[in-house]
């Protein structure tokens, strides 16, 4: 039977096996971006430790399964598919790719909302059945959302996989998703590559904050103001743009560089080891956001963990899943700079406390986010669809 459960943490254990589907393989669609590596270069520097392993590259390897990426479309797509992906955009382009093969893959997995809202819609639109997985990041936002409340394209999709509690929770009660096509599975970290580090010896008191999507840096760095410590921003020069459909850092936050942060703040762009070395040299991980209904901060806040790192980060409306407050770090309430700084005071003043919070996120980190959990999880739940019908029901 198809896994189901609830929205507490979908139980989606499994492990590696021969493709199903009467030799058919799955397909992996993913989002890419201009200079997006293709797989094998992701696999290579992988193997040689110069960055994290790639969820979506782990499960391809484990179902076999074609990845429908920037480089599939240059090389190997339909001309078609490839046509419209030059005149509407890459992910148009993949949407029709999947749907023109879909008799060719035994189960479709779109890793983003943008390819499997509206492959859903296709399908639906077309009367077509074909076994469709949905990896969904933020499903409430917009015209996300319409696809769901509107288009009631769910009873095209088997299954949806949700990274945060509180948006498969909306899509169950608002969206109107049925509970059993919904399932939780929290943000994998490879916790080989981000694993704990010994801290340089330094007098120098270094806090970080890394990522750029919904950060509230404005209220962080009020928050730090006065305190005798050194702030890394892993931003990237991306945090200091637009960019359509994300939700960037804060205007006040912009209008603070445009003017000139502070000597002791330092903002930068990281490689993978480069920001795993800011990790280590770091007493412990700073993750302010806005007050959204998604995950924010998700990523880092993972990695952290599993550099054995205690975290600070804001309790917003979405993100309440991870950090485990007073044992793997300190929730802070949204845009409140006098609570931030006394979270940030509290772990300068006790290392002690901090490593503790620390050792107990790489536990966590390990038990829960392991990527080779994911990835297990995630495979059995494709394999269900595979070994069903055509619409990714039993037969």
């Amino acid at each position: 039977m198809p896994a189901t459960t609830d929205t507490h943490q979908a139980p989606m254990t499994g492990s590696a096996a021969p493709r199903a589907g009467g030799g058919r393989r799955p397909a992996l669609l993913v989002t890419s971006v201009p200079g997006q590596l293709p797989v094998t270069e992701l696999e290579r520097l992988a193997a040689l430790g110069e960055r994290p392993r790639k969820d979506y590259v782990e499960l391809a390897r484990a179902l076999g399964a074609v990845v429908v990426d920037r480089e599939h479309m240059r090389l190997r797509a339909h001309p078609a598919a490839r046509a419209l992906a030059r005149r509407a955009g890459l992910p148009a382009g993949q949407v029709a790719e999947a749907f023109v093969n879909r008799r060719r893959y035994s189960t479709i997995l779109a890793w983003a909302d943008r390819l499997g809202l509206p492959l859903a819609a296709l399908y639906k639109a077309t009367g077509t059945r074909a076994d469709l997985v949905l990896v969904s990041v933020w499903l409430s936002r917009g015209r996300k959302a319409m696809f769901l409340e509107r288009g009631n394209v769910q009873t095209h999709l088997r299954a949806i996989v949700c990274y945060a509690s509180v948006q498969a929770a909306i899509a169950r009660d608002r969206l109107g998703v049925p509970a059993e096509k919904l399932h939780v599975a929290l943000q994998p970290v490879d916790d080989r590559f981000w694993a704990p580090a010994t801290r340089p010896d330094s007098s120098e008191a270094v806090i970080c904050s890394v990522g750029w999507e919904a950060r509230d840096y404005a209220t962080l760095v009020d928050a730090c103001t006065g305190l005798d410590v050194t702030l890394d921003l892993a931003t990237g020069s991306i945090a200091l743009s637009a960019e359509k459909g994300a939700v960037s850092a804060s205007p006040r936050f912009r209008s603070m560089v445009a003017a000139g942060l502070p000597a002791w703040v330092r903002t930068g762009q990281y490689d993978p080891r480069g920001l795993r070395n800011l990790y280590a040299r770091s007493r412990f991980v700073v993750i302010p956001t806005m007050d959204v209904d998604f995950d924010a901060g998700v990523t880092a806040i993972a990695e952290a963990m599993a550099m054995g790192r205690a975290v600070i980060t804001t309790r917003t409306r979405g993100q309440v899943d991870l950090v485990r407050h007073g044992e793997t770090g300190l929730y802070v309430p949204p845009n409140d700079p006098a609570a931030l700084r006394a979270a940030i005071t509290t772990l300068l003043s006790d290392p002690a406390l901090a490593d503790r919070m620390g050792r107990a996120g790489r536990v966590v980190a390990e038990q829960e986010l392991a990527l080779d959990r994911y990835v297990d999880r995630l495979a059995a739940l494709v394999r269900a669809g595979s070994a069903a019908g055509p619409g990714g029901t039993q037969q």
